[in-house]
């Protein structure tokens, strides 16, 4: 089968598109003819080589942690041959080629008229933003939410369901574009954080003090303005640190806002994938009920799986509106 191998961490570059051998199911596996394979942030961290000790892939492997596609061979009598079905499987699931190994326990068997593209959206991007929102700021109706990279894949997901929850939205981007994407999208107001005015700007729309809560996946020093922001008993969740850490210290900075009694907390999908199961299976199952009634509408590109190598390199430069796939 056709694949995409990684034999040493780097750059982009090392994205091989080979043949390898396709994988044959254990009990408890079904093997998936993969028809959507997402690319995610998380893809490009294990490709350099960046994760954590005890989570890297052992090389040879190939990339990829959810996808869509049809059972080919499901080894066991509940499901059925040709079923289409979407997953998130572990880190090292192999998800950027023609075949790919699941664990059965794992698969969301959709719908026959599902549309595979819009439900490889679904399990990286729009279950991150649907358990922060959910689950971790147990967000209420009529409230106001700050949203950072609101074009992005779980930027999107946020706004949309953020929307569909009944929030008033504020979304942030740094392309005039991007911007005007989030506003069709359904934000209430969106602005460019490259205007040294940002936060004047989100003051004067919503009102000082005013942003209930946050959703980060940038950090460096962009805190200290969360903070500034924050409504009293306001709640900033942190889901990356795609900007560093920052140069602030962030107890010395709380202090000035103690009289708020902000919360931060920090949601990292895998930590639920590996020690909360249920919340993910009980989120995915409510996004593709909502996906089907057409109450959410992912936004997607599309690449072929032979060029893996640019649509890595798309997604590490900010070129993404919504989420990048690479079909077969």
């Amino acid at each position: 089968m056709k694949a995409i191998q990684i034999t040493k961490t780097g750059g982009a570059g090392v994205l091989t598109y080979q043949e390898v051998n396709r994988p044959t199911p254990k009990a408890g596996q079904v093997l998936v003819k993969i028809h959507a394979a997402p690319v995610n942030f998380i893809d490009t961290i294990i490709r350099e080589g960046n994760m954590p000790p005890g989570m890297m892939p052992e090389l040879p492997f190939i990339p990829g942690v959810e996808g869509t596609g049809t059972i080919e061979d499901a080894n066991r009598t509940d499901l059925k041959v040709g079923s289409k079905v979407a997953f998130l499987g572990v880190i090292g699931s192999s998800v950027y080629a023609e075949y790919a190994l699941v664990d059965a326990d794992k698969l969301v068997v959709l719908n026959d008229n599902a549309d595979l593209l819009k439900a490889a959206v679904l399990p990286v991007n729009y279950f991150t933003a649907y358990h922060m929102l959910k689950n971790v700021a147990k967000v209420e109706e009529g409230k106001t939410a700050l949203i950072y990279a609101a074009s992005g894949g779980v930027g999107t997901a946020l706004v949309q369901i953020s929307k569909l929850l009944g929030l008033n939205i504020v979304a942030l981007e740094r392309r005039d574009g991007k911007v005007q994407n989030a506003l069709n999208m359904g934000a209430n107001f969106a602005f460019n954080t490259s205007n040294e005015n940002w936060k004047q700007q989100v003051k004067e729309a919503v009102g000082e003090n005013s942003i209930d809560y946050v959703f980060n996946p940038v950090v460096g020093d962009t805190v200290k303005d969360d903070l500034e922001l924050l409504a009293p008993l306001g709640h900033i969740v942190i889901f990356g640190f795609l900007g560093g850490l920052g140069s602030f210290n962030l107890m010395e900075e709380s202090v000035k806002y103690f009289g708020k009694a902000p919360s931060i907390s920090f949601s990292e999908l895998y930590a639920t994938f590996d020690n909360k199961y249920s919340q993910v299976e009980s989120g995915l199952k409510e996004l593709y009920q909502w996906l089907a009634e057409g109450k959410i509408n992912p936004i997607f590109e599309t690449m072929p799986l032979s060029e893996a190598k640019a649509a890595h390199e798309k997604l590490q430069a900010g070129l993404v509106r919504g989420k990048l796939l690479l079909t077969l």
